[in-house]
């Protein structure tokens, strides 16, 4: 409710004090708005675009902001009304959508963290520096969970905590809850073991979830993705082997190249500009430092305008168009890459993305507290990636 009048206090309170004003019921008095349809749009920023489905029983049903230290502007839409909100960092805001004339669903919008972002404790003064290895393109820390010992990868492509079934055992998880996963195996139903216990270098967690998956490489125990540091500015820097957990952006990263982020579950999207058939698309992808790849198209892409039509394959496998283009990333451009796209009219949740055969290519500093990306080129610029030489290797050897 908009209120008009604040600087003058005296005159305001004086006024309610004789016309006898219920304060309290005016605070509670919700905005509503009206719908017809279940289905409802929401805008948040300048980036984040989505659908969202209204549910009359949740009490409130809770959409988080996507840059939830930054002021905002939410757009609400029904199929009938619309509600923009200004939105200021840890503020909460409520309104009704009253669905059908007789269902009144509860919206809350809060630009705060969502509570599954895990906080960590250290005695360590910024900023906090993590060894790590690669492994077939992926990070790896040493660490423990439980006070096992266990090589935790971390992926920024990662949703969800995971634990390979191989490492269970070993590490001797209790399993007290199930959780939907989607993943190279498709949607499942995997069990969850809870309140666990996480050392990376001194950071530690407590209170973690993890989630039994069975499509991990043998020397993969855990996986774990932003939502370990998504109150926090991180660093990952290939020519040190060295990732970096900062309070403050660096004075180093006047060198990088930046650019806007949004998130997924916490997974940082990206935008790069590719091109195919002499013709420059440009559009948003994971930045995937977990796949072992060069780079994917989802549907995202492929279902936007003629984009599926407009991509000529070298072949075609199941369905998927294998293609090759450049793209241009921080200004670096990567040449003849071979990729797969995904036919929109097969329902597939697989975003675009790009994988760390690419992305490694970079040193990065990840500001989440803002919603900005800083890349820069390394020592690893030489290294090979899927392209169309390695495409025609492959298929000769068959």
């Amino acid at each position: 409710m908009k209120r008009t009048g604040i600087k003058r206090q005296f005159l305001t309170i004086s006024l309610m004090l004789i016309s006898g004003i219920n304060i309290g019921y005016a605070q509670q008095k919700l905005k509503t708005i009206t719908a017809t349809s279940e289905k409802v749009h929401i805008r948040d920023g300048n980036h984040v675009k989505m659908d969202w489905r209204l549910e009359p029983g949740a009490n409130p049903d809770i959409y988080y902001v996507n840059q939830p230290s930054q002021k905002s502007v939410i757009i609400f839409k029904t199929d009938q009304d619309e509600l923009s909100i200004q939105t200021k960092p840890g503020k909460k805001y409520d309104f009704v959508v009253l669905l059908n004339g007789k269902d009144s669903c509860r919206i809350q919008i809060a630009s705060i963290l969502p509570p599954d972002v895990a906080h960590f404790k250290t005695k360590a003064s910024y900023p906090i520096r993590v060894p790590f290895q690669i492994i077939s393109s992926k990070i790896f820390f040493d660490g423990k969970v439980n006070d096992k010992s266990v090589q935790i990868q971390f992926d920024l492509g990662a949703g969800t905590s995971v634990v390979n079934k191989k490492s269970s055992g070993k590490i001797g998880l209790a399993f007290s809850s199930h959780k939907m996963v989607s993943n190279t195996q498709g949607l499942n139903k995997e069990r969850t073991s809870l309140g666990n216990k996480m050392n990376i270098s001194g950071l530690q967690w407590s209170d973690i979830p993890l989630t039994e998956v069975g499509n991990m490489d043998d020397f993969e125990d855990i996986i774990i993705g932003n939502s370990f540091f998504r109150d926090k500015i991180i660093g990952i820097n290939y020519d040190k082997r060295e990732f970096t957990v900062y309070e403050n952006l660096p004075k180093e990263v006047k060198g990088y190249t930046k650019m806007p982020v949004y998130y997924v579950q916490h997974r940082p999207f990206f935008n790069v500009d590719i091109v195919h058939q002499s013709k420059k698309y440009n559009a948003w992808f994971l930045f995937d430092t977990g796949r072992d790849g060069s780079m994917l198209i989802g549907n995202d892409f492929t279902g936007m305008e003629n984009n599926w039509e407009e991509l000529q394959p070298l072949t075609t496998v199941n369905g998927r168009k294998i293609v090759r283009l450049d793209a241009l990333i921080a200004g670096v451009e990567f040449k003849d890459i071979v990729t797969n796209a995904s036919d929109p009219a097969i329902s597939n949740a697989k975003a675009s993305l790009f994988g760390n055969q690419i992305l490694k290519h970079f040193n990065v500093i990840l500001d989440n507290k803002t919603g900005l990306l800083y890349l820069k080129p390394n020592s690893l610029s030489n290294e090979p990636y899927f392209n169309y030489d390695s495409y025609l290797k492959q298929i000769s050897s068959k």
